[in-house]
This record gives C-alpha cells, structure tokens and sequence, in this order.
C-alpha cells in the first residue's frame, strides 16, 4: 500500500491509485494486443467459398473451403481445412485453375519451387536427384491438364529395377518400380510346376542374385492317379518321374 507524508500523519496517496491504474491499463491493451496478434481475418478467396462464415477466427480455429467449376484447392482434393496460426493461415486458402498442377513429390529429388506454391499448365521442371542417386527417366516433366507428364525416379545407384520375370512363376512381394540394396523378393512356381533354384534373390549391388526356374513335372500314366491326389507335393519327392 502507497502512503505520503501530511505534517506527521500517513495518508493514503491518490497518486499511487493513477499510477496504479496506470499499470493496469498497459498491462490490458498488451494482453489485447497479443490476442489480437494470434487472430485470423477472414480470408479472401476468390471464385470458392468456405464454412464457417466469420469476420475473425481464434487461434487453432479451422475453416474448410471448396472452389468453383472450372476451379479447384491449392492441395489435393476437391475440398482443403485451413488452420489459424499466430494470425496467418495454415495454408492459405486459394482457388486455382483445374489444369494447374500441385508441387510433385520426388522423393530423394529435388527442383525449383513455383512464388505461387502451384505451377500454370504447361509449366516444366527440371529434376536434379540427390548425391547417390541418378534420374531414371523425363527429368523435366511438364503439367498437362492438372496432372504432370511421367515423373522421374531417384533410384540409388546400388538400387536394382524391378525383378527379372521367371516364366510359370509369381513374387510373392508387392510390385514395385525400384527395391533397395539388400532387399529380398520370392519365387513361386506355378501349381504343377517344380522350383529349380534358389526361390529367394537379393538386390546387391544394383543387381539381382541367380533366381530359380520353373519346370513342368513329368510323370508316366501309371503314376497319374498318384500325382492327381498328391499335386505338387508329388513332383516335389519325385521331381526326374517321367
């Protein structure tokens, strides 16, 4: 408590009241101004529209927004969410044009960024692959109608393409383009076929190790009836019967 001096007595100071009001006001307009610092204004969003319809959002606050015909979001999808944080949208909202294309995702690839965050039609980039890894394919692919002309692969220089093709057999490992140094895929021969071969290769050095071969059985009349019952297994104990 403030007090000032009045002949010999102690009194309380009117002085010390403003000044104290004083502080609280300052202390009010910064939290005010720090309020308004994390709020959003409604964004403009030209040839699209958004829910919900409000003059400002609070911070975290999400809005979701969808374009026009002939129009569509700044990311993938028909429709986008945008998020307020610290006063700025997460991402903007932005309505293009439907032939315009999105940043492609290369991964151990890299190129220039479009000012927009989006590329026009018909716009090119020029891919340049990590240290390590080499372009496999159209290292400037270009945006045809809102999608991109075949994108390039940043394969690994020890990466092997896809597996060699054994006839009367399948992999059993999801198909893919390109497979690390080290990974492994199976053989498996066709039903009434027998294996020859390791059914298992490795991707070592940009090459794939010795991979099986697939055989018909051959079987004499006399031991049908046996290999009807016992299938592959048979050619599998018997695999010279014939």
């Amino acid at each position: 408590q403030c007090w000032s001096v009045h002949s010999s007595s102690y009194t309380p100071d009117r002085m010390c009241a403003r000044y104290l009001g004083f502080v609280l006001l300052i202390w009010f307009a910064g939290v005010t101004h720090a309020q308004n610092e994390n709020v959003c204004r409604a964004p403009v969003l030209d040839e699209g529209y958004y829910v919900p319809e409000k003059e400002t959002y609070f911070l975290k606050e999400e809005l979701t927004y969808a374009c026009d015909s002939g129009r569509k979001p700044v990311v993938e999808g028909w429709w986008a969410t945008s998020r307020c944080e610290d006063g700025n949208w997460v991402h903007k909202p932005q309505c293009i044009d439907q032939n315009a294309c999105l940043p492609p995702t290369i991964s151990h690839g890299k190129y220039d960024k479009a000012e927009d965050g989006w590329y026009k039609e018909q716009d090119s980039i020029l891919v340049q692959c990590d240290d390590g890894y080499e372009c496999k394919g159209n290292s400037s692919p270009s945006c045809r109608s809102g999608t991109w002309s075949p994108l390039p692969v940043c394969e690994s220089k020890d990466s092997c393409s896809e597996p060699p093709k054994i006839s009367h057999a399948v992999i059993i490992h999801q198909y893919k383009e390109v497979f690390s140094e080290g990974s492994e895929v199976q053989y498996e021969c066709e039903e009434g076929y027998t294996r020859k071969g390791n059914n298992i290769i490795i991707c070592e050095h940009g090459q794939w190790t010795a991979g099986p071969t697939c055989s018909k059985c051959k079987l004499n009349y006399w031991l049908l009836k046996l290999q009807l019952h016992f299938g592959t297994a048979f050619c599998l104990l018997f695999p010279g019967a014939g």
